[in-house]
């Protein structure tokens, strides 16, 4: 059985949206003349409205859906008031029970579902359902009623509100805390207290409320490794958000890319989650009409603009009076768009009528007619008077969505990364032989270099060892940047949705990264080198390892830099030889850096492949004798390596790759605040609890309720 939820109303008026998007050159109005028009002149850009002056409601309790052509803003609208809008200008009003927010403020009382279903393809079901649940436990309103074991008190204990904690609630009382207390810092017990078994009582309850008993074990799946079915992975997705027990729950198009029963499915689930008193607004393409039948509400957008909201049942008779009768066995929805928005008459056979005395009409009088006549309507004005007398219940603090605690994000984003590392079997299958295949074949190909001439052993020892740093750099960095563009997405979809905070996954993903790192080079050096033929010394042989380390180490963190600047795996394939060559150019082999063009020659400071060479040879050749020659001092003057010690030549490395390990970090907030559409603060979101804790609008005090039959 699902839990009641405390009733949230949401209205907005005179609500629009507009972003800017490149204009035409009015003085150019030939396409190639604007293509390669100046350079330097300034991009030109003009507002284009996509949402126009909407006023409606969506109530408690109801299941709403929104239909309308591709590009008629149902997403848009959707984003908007989920705050994932990070673009564009709003203007109007937005309240919930009557307290003026915006979306961002929303967000706070609100879970989403996207209509592309992004979850991490090495999770089961029951994972997904379970992370949900750890790292966005319920909201405290329902904590203490639905989680009665000892485990799942120590959860929502270790809970903090999300971004910042707004209230402060002591496990030994229910009640809520006076508004004095509302935004003080919730209390959390030491992480290490949360017992994480896989069991999760939520998520039994989840897996049997949505059906996934036969598949919580099997793996969610992507294009390239089967999982779950796409209405089961849609279910999932549902789960997550129901898990959370959020008092709104928008979704954007959940039933699409299902089969019939799939989408029915989905539906009836939505019904009975709106049936426990929360709100649901769900974004629908063409349901079926036993799919109509269950929504409760309609909203219709064309072009941005309202053109009917109200009862599905009231639907038909509206479009009846506006001379588009819906047929006895025709779905409605089917209606809408064929007759009503759109003039299918063209596609029907000659003898057929199409009842519809509009026939023969542009779309666009006929969008115009729709908007005008909703206007004017009764239905309209019904609408207006739910909008100006809104339920006005209070808000309480204890039902904002919540966040754990840092502590308890970075251990379980441990876990769950080391999980995904080891069912990701081929791919640390592959890492692993990377160390030894390159090991044998440098190996084998410089086999006992130490027992040839002097000319041959300077040039096979500074040919394996330049080679040894630019491999372990090239492998480190393709190694990562795929594990890492491939997770992007996730992440900022997981990182959207309040998942977790930056710092905790980039530590987490991190420290699960960084001992494969360390052990591929360690398997290198104990293969190559005593293959080479270097010098049989440990103290050596470590200085070795050592520096293979810190180049695959550096190589690593630049790794990290590109997959999160190229986003995908064939622009980061495409930037590589434009970071890597100029860097291996200036490793100190190819060119002799001490007499290179001199306004290129600081190239070589930047080159961790250089600074790598450069330990590696005088690890080996100094003071290193041949045939009773001092052949390794003379050398290592003519490369002209620079005269850093070994020593700091590793610690240039190391810190080049903290720089770029740094400059990953500050790219990914960055691509967080610009997904998000602007950073998010603490400041930030005391201002919008606060906002949604205060009293009612002014507006709305002295405005007597409408009638019971005034319903939409």
């Amino acid at each position: 059985m699902m839990e009641q939820s405390s009733p949230l109303q949401i209205s907005f008026e005179g609500l629009s949206y507009s972003v800017k998007v490149p204009s035409k050159d009015p003085g150019t109005t030939n396409g190639f003349a604007r293509a390669i028009r100046s350079p330097f002149r300034g991009a030109m850009y003009q507002d284009k409205e996509i949402l126009h002056d909407l006023t409606g409601t969506f109530r408690p309790g109801r299941l709403t859906a929104i239909l309308g052509p591709s590009g008629s803003g149902k997403t848009t609208l959707l984003n908007l008031l989920a705050g994932h809008a990070s673009t564009g200008t709003t203007t109007g009003g937005l309240w919930v029970n009557g307290r003026p927010t915006s979306g961002a403020g929303l967000r706070y009382l609100a879970g989403y579902v996207n209509q592309d279903d992004v979850i991490l393809s090495t999770q089961t079901v029951s994972e997904a359902i379970e992370m949900s649940i750890i790292l966005r436990p319920p909201p405290l309103a329902s904590s203490f009623d639905d989680f009665e074991s000892t485990n799942d008190k120590t959860l929502i204990a270790n809970a903090q509100p999300l971004l910042p904690a707004p209230v402060t609630l002591a496990r030994s009382t229910r009640s809520i805390h006076s508004e004095h207390n509302v935004l003080g810092k919730a209390p959390h017990l030491p992480a290490d207290s949360l017992v994480y078994d896989g069991t999760h009582p939520r998520c039994t309850q989840a897996v049997d409320t949505f059906g996934l008993d036969k598949c919580k074990d099997t793996v969610v799946g992507d294009s390239s490794a089967k999982g779950v079915s796409g209405g089961e992975k849609k279910r999932t997705a549902i789960a997550m958000e129901w898990v959370t027990q959020s008092p709104v729950l928008f979704l954007d198009e959940p039933t699409s890319g299902l089969d019939a029963h799939a989408a029915l499915s989905v539906t009836h689930h939505l019904r009975s989650i709106a049936r426990t008193g929360r709100t649901v607004i769900a974004v629908t393409h063409q349901p079926s009409s036993e799919m109509f039948e269950m929504f409760d509400d309609i909203l219709i957008l064309c072009d941005g603009h309202i053109v009917y909201l109200g009862e599905r049942a009231g639907l038909t008779d509206y479009l009846a009076r506006l001379g588009f009768p819906c047929g006895m066995y025709t779905n409605p929805a089917d209606h809408v768009f064929n007759s009503v928005l759109f003039d299918s008459s063209k596609f029907r056979g000659e003898g057929q009528a199409s009842g519809d005395m509009h026939s023969g009409q542009s779309v666009g009088e006929r969008t115009q007619l729709l908007i005008g006549e909703w206007r004017k309507s009764k239905e309209a004005a019904t609408v207006k008077a739910f909008v100006d007398a809104p339920d006005l219940t209070s808000i309480q603090a204890t039902q904002f969505r919540r966040t754990s605690s840092s502590m308890v994000q970075i251990k379980y984003l441990v876990k769950r990364a080391t999980r995904n590392a080891l069912r990701s079997k081929m791919v640390l299958r592959i890492r692993v032989a990377q160390g030894i295949v390159l090991g044998l074949v440098v190996g084998l190909v410089f086999l006992n270099t130490q027992n040839r001439p002097a000319s041959v052993q300077t040039q096979n020892f500074s040919g394996a060892l330049f080679f040894s740093a630019a491999a372990q750099t090239i492998m480190s960095i393709l190694s990562v940047s795929d594990v890492f563009a491939q997770e992007r997405v996730v992440f900022l979809r997981e990182w959207r949705a309040s998942y977790y905070g930056l710092p905790a996954y980039f530590l987490a993903k991190n420290l699960v990264e960084l001992p494969i790192q360390i052990i591929v080079p360690i398997i290198y050096s104990c293969i190559c080198y005593w293959a080479l033929g270097l010098q049989k010394d440990g103290i050596k042989f470590v200085i070795f390892t050592i520096s293979c380390i810190a180049v695959n180490l550096c190589g690593y963190s630049l790794g990290m830099l590109l997959a999160v600047m190229c986003k995908t795996m064939s622009a980061i394939v495409a930037a590589l030889p434009m970071v890597l060559i100029p860097l291996m150019l200036f490793g100190g082999l190819f060119v002799n850096t001490g007499n290179s063009t001199a306004w290129l020659r600081w190239i070589q400071w930047l080159s961790p492949v250089k600074y790598a060479f450069a330990a590696t040879m005088k690890n080996q050749f100094e003071g290193y004798v041949v045939d009773g020659q001092p052949l390794g001092d003379s050398y290592l003057k003519t490369l002209q390596l620079g005269g850093f010690s070994i020593a700091v030549n590793i610690i240039f490395i190391l810190g080049i790759g903290l720089v770029f390990w740094s400059l990953a970090y500050v790219a990914l907030l960055y691509s967080t605040i610009k997904s998000s559409g602007g950073l998010r603060s603490a400041a930030r979101a005391r201002s919008h609890q606060a906002e949604l804790l205060g009293t009612p609008d002014s507006r709305f005090v002295s405005i007597t309720p409408p009638q019971t039959d005034l319903e939409i």
